[in-house]
């Protein structure tokens, strides 16, 4: 896949807490920026800093050297698990979670086709264990360059609807069986 493309997807977070508080992170289109490295995604977080100013974090996350380099593949957000399956939205996408009483709710939109994953015995699976933190101090918008970091983990037996998923394998039409697949939750 090519890194442009998952960077085009345009992947909008939105996290409501029961207080009330806003955050909304994009995943940003690079391809034109000679700014950011090729490969590269590029965050921007904006949020209320508490004074009705929004404040602004932009992230550029340098792929880790263990994420495959060929263009086949497909990015989005985690939907269901059905056998051996797991559904991607694509496109533009919204993840809300709200926190009431101790209990979350979660809400995934996608502009983009449901794609279906097929995972194998051979499926290697990474998890995004990068630290990024996406607040400014003190009100002041900020810039910041992390370097990707993964981890080789088990097929994760129960994935979060909303979590952030790269996949990398054989695609055909709507189906892609998953040579590689990366995920970031709470991303």
């Amino acid at each position: 896949m090519k890194r442009s493309v998952w960077l085009g997807i345009g992947l909008v977070v939105l996290v409501i807490l029961g207080a009330g508080a806003f955050t909304a992170v994009r995943l940003l289109t690079a391809q034109n920026d000679p700014d950011v490295p090729a490969g590269a995604q590029v965050f921007e977080d904006v949020f209320d800093d508490g004074s009705g100013n929004p404040v602004t974090v932009k992230t550029v996350l340098l792929p880790a050297p263990e994420i495959p380099t060929s263009n086949e593949g497909v990015g989005g957000v985690f939907l269901r698990q059905e056998d051996n399956s797991y559904f991607v939205g694509t496109g533009d996408s919204s993840v809300s979670v709200q926190v009431e009483n101790g209990e979350t709710s979660t809400a995934v939109d996608h502009s983009g086709p449901e794609v279906e994953v097929v995972v194998t015995q051979d499926t290697v699976f990474y998890e995004d264990i990068t630290k990024v933190n996406f607040a400014a101090s003190e009100g002041e918008s900020k810039e910041q360059t992390v370097q990707q970091v993964v981890r080789q983990v088990d097929p994760p037996s129960d994935l979060a609807q909303g979590t952030s998923l790269l996949v990398w394998g054989e695609r055909r039409g709507d189906r892609i069986t998953a040579t590689v697949i990366v995920f970031a939750e709470g991303r």
